[in-house]
């Protein structure tokens, strides 16, 4: 290859006619080396500028754990202050600070059934640094009672883990003739609609483990409704109201002073706190479970890593033997999710299970 053939074959645009051939000039050749270096420097400065934006664009739920987290963390309870649910949020929040390495604020902002606290989470930032605490009432039964609710259960929220269940007790007056489950389901079902039941509040835990349990056994019991558990329990032990479903914790200082007797339990198994009280499947109901329970939510959106270590260091928390013993002798159970999809698909089942409750026992908000 001549010299002006291997000049036009490295620089094919850099030429100068001279009659019918186009050869290279040396000003021309220079001129284009240097454009040539010119536009790869520029190229190079602008891909390198594309790369940054797009790192900076695209999320790195990584890097958003390893700096998670970096300040306080606020844990809103929908519930009043001095509940069984509040204790098991704040006894978490003291497990919890040290394992994340911050404080662990618990807000109370209870009001209508739990509605006030969930929307205000709805309306944080989805960073992972408000939590809420989410129950049966706000994530699962509220939404099939209330028709307009300010939050979406399922498009609003991420579930991160369950936290503890609490399973309902059977407890009958004292003075009451009854001494098992079975004695109470024969007196329904010689006198229909004649022994009454107390409600703590519609919708609740309480009315659903005892609607559940009527269709079941096939009776017919009277409801009585109450604005809250604590009169309830007074009109039983005065046998105003012949029997009465109620959280453990809230009935195991009168089983065990003597004020109510006890026919069963609606957990899946026996609780520690009442070992020598039968579940209601073993007093002749298989597979009847209704209890409630209570687990941490983050505003949807929240990084996924973030998630994930907020959901670790749940279940590390809930190995604590301090808080399994101050809790499972009260009746409540602390249990933790194997991850967050766990939890989400308990969360899908329970509504489905409350769903068919409240459709077949005709419970309405009015």
């Amino acid at each position: 290859m001549s010299a002006p053939q291997e000049m036009q074959y490295r620089y094919p645009h850099a030429v100068l006619a001279r009659g019918n051939d186009k050869i290279p000039t040396r000003a021309s050749m220079m001129f284009y080396e240097s454009s040539r270096r010119a536009f790869v420097a520029a190229a190079a400065r602008y891909t390198g500028l594309v790369a940054a934006l797009a790192m900076a664009l695209v999320p790195f739920p990584a890097a958003h754990a390893a700096g998670y987290p970096d300040r306080p963390i606020r844990l809103v309870v929908p519930i009043a202050a001095g509940s069984a649910t509040d204790a098991v949020a704040r006894a978490y929040a003291q497990e919890l600070a040290p394992i994340l390495g911050q404080p662990i604020i618990v807000e109370n902002l209870p009001g209508a059934n739990g509605t006030i606290g969930t929307s205000n989470v709805k309306r944080a930032p989805a960073d992972g640094y408000t939590l809420l605490l989410g129950t049966i009432g706000t994530h699962s039964v509220n939404p099939l009672l209330y028709k307009n609710l300010p939050y979406d259960a399922v498009k609003d929220y991420t579930p991160v883990s369950i936290l503890s269940k609490v399973s309902n007790v059977i407890v009958v007056p004292a003075t009451s003739p009854y001494r098992t489950l079975q004695d109470l389901v024969a007196a329904a079902k010689k006198a229909p609609h004649t022994l009454n039941y107390g409600t703590p509040t519609v919708g609740s835990s309480s009315q659903l483990a005892t609607e559940m349990f009527r269709v079941r056994a096939g009776i017919d019991l009277a409801n009585i409704p109450y604005n809250g558990p604590s009169q309830a329990a007074i009109d039983l032990i005065a046998d105003r109201i012949q029997v009465l479903f109620d959280p453990v914790i809230n009935e195991l200082g009168n089983i065990r002073s003597g004020k109510v007797r006890v026919l069963a339990q609606t957990a899946s198994q026996r609780v520690p706190a009442l070992p020598d009280v039968p579940t209601v499947a073993q007093a002749g109901y298989p597979g009847f479970e209704a209890s409630g329970w209570n687990g941490i939510m983050v505003r949807a959106g929240t990084p996924a890593a973030v998630v994930e270590k907020l959901s670790a260091a749940i279940r590390q928390a809930g190995q604590s033997q301090k808080l399994r013993t101050i809790f499972e002798g009260q009746g409540v159970e602390i249990v933790t999710s194997p991850s967050p999809q766990d939890f989400n698909e308990f969360l899908v089942q329970d509504r489905k299970k409350w769903a068919r409750v409240i459709e077949e026992s005709h419970i309405a908000v009015e």
